[in-house]
């Protein structure tokens, strides 16, 4: 059954609860953004709004509201992105704000930021361009180390966490 998120031409927005119910049925990886603060201490964030924009040369997006991990990453000029494999649903959920005191987050700097040390992919990025849009800042960056392990992803849709075993990859 299709259900209409608004009628057309000349609606504003949709209703926000139906619109979130919409976006929840396009699948995504689950990623964890992570920069050094200050003090060299690692901090991570949970996203499902990370995209790869282009290949020649390596270029990735980030969508972030305001708050501790964007304004770490603005500061320190770049971030790390690991890709979470099927087994690490509890990275996702410790970083998505409901950290676990057992949970030690094993993460590496392998050239320049902080990644997931066994993540399914891992990126270094570096920023070269901040685009406000609405209430995120959308943060592309060139990709100056990567590499990934096999395994199958976390996904999240409908809301709720999928596993699903890919064959040969």
């Amino acid at each position: 059954m299709e259900t209409n998120c608004a009628p057309f031409p000349g609606a504003a927005s949709p209703d926000p609860v139906r619109y979130r119910k919409a976006i929840s049925h396009f699948p995504t990886g689950i990623a964890i953004v992570a920069s050094e603060d200050d003090e060299g201490g690692i901090h991570g964030m949970t996203v499902s709004s990370f995209t790869s924009i282009s290949l020649e040369p390596p270029t990735v997006m980030v969508s972030l509201k305001a708050g501790k991990m964007h304004q770490l990453i603005s500061r320190q000029g770049g971030y790390g992105v690991s890709i979470l494999r099927e087994d690490q649903q509890s990275y996702s959920v410790h970083f998505g704000g409901r950290p676990h005191t057992l949970l030690e987050p094993d993460f590496v700097v392998r050239e320049r930021v902080p990644t997931v040390r066994d993540s399914l992919a891992w990126f270094e990025c570096e920023i070269i361009e901040r685009i406000q849009v609405q209430d995120h800042t959308l943060f592309i960056a060139q990709v100056v180390a990567c590499g990934h392990h096999e395994g199958s992803p976390l996904i999240f849709f409908a809301s709720r966490y999928h596993r699903q075993a890919l064959e040969g990859c």
